[in-house]
């Protein structure tokens, strides 16, 4: 059929984009009267294979009798309609959008449709590539709240149950004890802290990936920090009769400014790595500042005259789950994640971290850091800071470490009078707070839940609770707002409220004091963290 197209039409073969003109022919079928060079240049069809067609006979298949439904359509609703369609355009697949226009005689008669398609194949695959990387972003989000879920529950369901092993052994060490109970008792101790410190490095590990590390900088005394961590790590080394130096220059600026509890960890984690890969020989501790070096003019260096590590292994040990084998040392304990989170937190920090070492003859690590120094920056009275307070460390918590037993606190009749409620549901844990201040003259009472909790309170008062979270009937939390109300309400002293729970993140802590509570120890606990902080 030849396309004779009426004059109105033809400037239409100039337009940029795909257009055609179908006739309502008498049958009532609308047929492809005129299509424009776009429209021929986008479906690679022959205008002479189109005109006179309908849209089934052009496309045929069900797309084709899609097209069809739509110009009746147009043609019964007598205005312009917006339809999709998905047409084969040169060998391959298109997503079309056209608009119908109707055109009329002059007498009103529905005598042509104009319609102008556009291929939107790319912007229907771009948005379903947005929604697909959407969707696929917020499994991925959701598949990271349900690890660090579960990771917080397996670190409180492990927590409890190590409560009372830790507690316990420390109860059993203060006893009489022969020498291979002694043995025996120890290495229980020892190893229940080991596998806390796996959960600790897990728990790091696992929330670096998810990039939910934040750094809280401000000025701390960077010499102190590091005589207190050589004192702690130094008795370590004197077991091993090693030496352990810390060379740390007048010259050198004391006070930085910078996140001084992420550093601690870094330290401490190369400092004892040192010790633990060392048997004969010195560790040597340097600390370096380069005012010259704009970019990272803090330099900490720890060389040891251990075992070494082979060349071709020494990038990997700063990788995930590695471990390098040493030879002649079979102490290979951990869980590989204590160089992976350095190099981490360094690189947080802004700052590098190099090797270098030689099988048999020791390692040097050296890590690199842009912290500056503060306008008091070689204050040395201040830098003596006692060992004892190490601070909040990775958890936010106060930090036990059981390897190196603290001075037993005198259990004096301090405590004497003291009224504590227990607000705990596990019977072991119960058990071990009791032990541990059965000695000190104080009063307890114990509460299975939150509500019970607040009723022995309203009922008979107290001096200090110590209010664990995960309860049943009631946790921690809501108890102690409830409590802090009362006390409000009846313009009652207040209550000195102790968290005392297996919820160790910094998160745990922000919400017991914002729930109104006064401290917060994490289990395990030790004794003398826990006297301590009744005696405060």
């Amino acid at each position: 059929m030849q396309q004779t197209v009426p004059n109105q039409f033809l400037f239409l073969n100039e337009v940029k984009f795909a257009v055609f003109v179908l006739e309502v022919c008498e049958d009532g079928l609308p047929r492809y009267l005129m299509v424009n060079k776009e429209w021929v240049r986008a479906t690679n069809i022959d205008p002479k294979d189109a005109i006179g067609k309908t849209a089934l006979e052009l496309f045929g298949g069900a797309n084709g009798q899609r097209g069809l439904d739509q110009h009746l359509r147009a043609i019964a609703k007598r205005e312009e309609i917006t339809y999709d369609v998905t047409l084969p355009f040169k060998n391959r697949m298109a997503n079309i959008t056209t608009t119908l226009a109707p055109v009329f005689d002059a007498d009103g008669t529905l005598s042509h449709l104009v319609a102008t398609s556009k291929d939107v194949t790319s912007e229907r695959e771009r948005d379903q590539a947005i929604e697909f990387n959407k969707i696929a972003i917020e499994k991925a989000e959701e598949a990271s709240k349900s690890k660090e879920r579960f990771l917080a529950n397996m670190s409180h369901e492990i927590r409890t149950p190590m409560n009372g092993i830790l507690g316990m052994s420390e109860l059993l060490s203060e006893t009489k004890l022969d020498p291979q109970q002694r043995v025996l008792s120890d290495t229980i101790h020892n190893s229940a802290n080991a596998l806390l410190e796996i959960i600790n490095d897990v728990l790091d590990f696992s929330k670096i990936q998810a990039d939910k590390i934040s750094l809280h900088n401000e000025p701390f005394s960077l010499r102190g920090l590091a005589k207190e961590i050589c004192t702690l790590l130094g008795l370590h080394a004197d077991a091993k009769q090693i030496g352990l130096e810390l060379s740390y220059a007048d010259s050198v600026p004391s006070r930085f400014f910078g996140d001084a509890n992420r550093l601690r960890q870094v330290l401490l984690n190369l400092i004892g790595n040192a010790v633990k890969f060392t048997s004969i020989g010195q560790i040597t501790v340097g600390v370096t500042y380069d005012h010259d070096d704009h970019r990272l003019p803090l330099q900490i260096q720890v060389t040891d005259t251990g075992v070494g590590i082979e060349h071709t292994k020494q990038d990997a040990i700063f990788s995930a789950f590695e471990q390098v084998d040493r030879p002649n040392h079979s102490d290979q304990d951990g869980t590989g994640l204590g160089l992976a989170i350095t190099k981490a937190l360094v690189e947080r920090m802004g700052g590098e971290i190099t090797v270098s070492s030689r099988l048999g003859e020791g390692a040097t690590f050296v890590v690199s850091l842009p912290l500056k120094p503060t306008e008091k920056s070689v204050d040395h009275a201040s830098d003596q800071l006692p060992i004892a307070n190490i601070g909040p460390t990775r958890t936010g918590v106060r930090k036990q470490t059981a390897e190196i037993p603290a001075a037993p606190v005198p259990q004096s009749a301090e405590l004497r009078g003291l009224r504590i409620l227990v607000a705990e549901d596990n019977m072991t844990n119960q058990l071990v707070v009791r032990k541990m201040l059965e000695r000190t003259g104080a009063e307890m009472r114990f509460a299975q839940n939150g509500q019970q909790a607040i009723e022995a309170f309203v009922e008979d008062g107290c001096d200090v609770i110590l209010m664990d979270l995960s309860m049943p009937v009631m946790g921690g939390l809501d108890a102690t707002r409830y409590i802090r109300q009362i006390e409000q309400q009846r313009s009652l002293k207040v209550c000195k409220i102790i968290a005392l729970t297996a919820n160790a993140q910094p998160s745990d802590a922000a919400a017991c004091l914002a729930a109104g509570m006064d401290e917060f120890l994490s289990k395990p606990f030790r004794k003398n963290d826990l006297l301590s902080t009744l005696r405060a």
